[in-house]
């Protein structure tokens, strides 16, 4: 979308054409989400085998949770330059200029380089850079796994139990990246990207958590 309110033209180019240089995802679009919540009452085993000692411990457990896997937010490399000067000689800034694919093949990413940096370059002094529309590139999207173990034991009656509960969000405890440095900062002189944090990851999501409860329903 362009990301303004209807009629309202501030903040849009006066030099281009809106869709050319405006239009594209805004910061909280995320093309693709996935979210399924399931439980499983696992099987008697216990009570299959005829064992009423054994049902105490085999039988009455519950698997339960929510899987959440999602792209990434949005966003465009700002355009920086290591001595601050005019570039545009307008109101409206520079952006960088767009020169390959800044998606890498994930055997490639690594802490330090998870885009393609080279894809983006320093814009000829009085240009305003090629990268239109808006947020084109994907901050690392969320893989989360939560789950819940439940163990019923019986007192005496249906109306009467004790529930012992285990949940564990980030249950595999896989390390998630969620950002990376979106700044650029270029020589004046010679167009060298000099930036030591652009596209290195600065944020990661939370580890395994884990907590443990027990309740008696009556």
């Amino acid at each position: 979308t362009l990301g303004v309110a209807d009629g309202d033209t501030s903040g849009l180019s006066p030099y281009f054409d809106y869709r050319q240089r405006n239009y594209g995802p805004l910061g909280f679009d995320r093309p693709h989400v996935f979210v399924v919540n399931y439980v499983y009452d696992l099987p008697k085993i216990g009570t299959r085998l005829g064992g009423r000692p054994l049902g105490w411990v085999m039988d009455n457990w519950q698997l339960s949770g929510m899987t959440t896997i999602q792209s990434g937010s949005a966003f465009t490399p700002g355009f920086g330059l290591k001595n601050s000067e005019e570039w545009t000689g307008s109101a409206e800034g520079a952006r960088v200029d767009v020169v390959g694919d800044w998606k890498l093949p994930k055997s490639e990413r690594t802490f330090n380089r998870w885009i393609n940096t080279d894809a983006f370059a320093m814009p000829a002094k009085g240009t305003f850079g090629t990268a239109g529309g808006g947020n084109l590139v994907r901050n690392p999207g969320v893989n989360t796994w939560d789950l819940a173990i439940t163990k019923k034991f019986p007192l005496g009656s249906e109306e009467r139990w004790l529930q012992f509960r285990t949940e564990m969000f980030n249950a595999p405890n896989h390390t998630q990246y969620s950002g990376m440095g979106t700044g650029t900062s270029f020589e004046n002189a010679t167009g060298k990207q000099t930036s030591t944090t652009f596209g290195v990851i600065n944020g990661t999501r939370a580890p395994r958590q884990m907590q443990l409860s027990l309740k008696l329903y009556f």
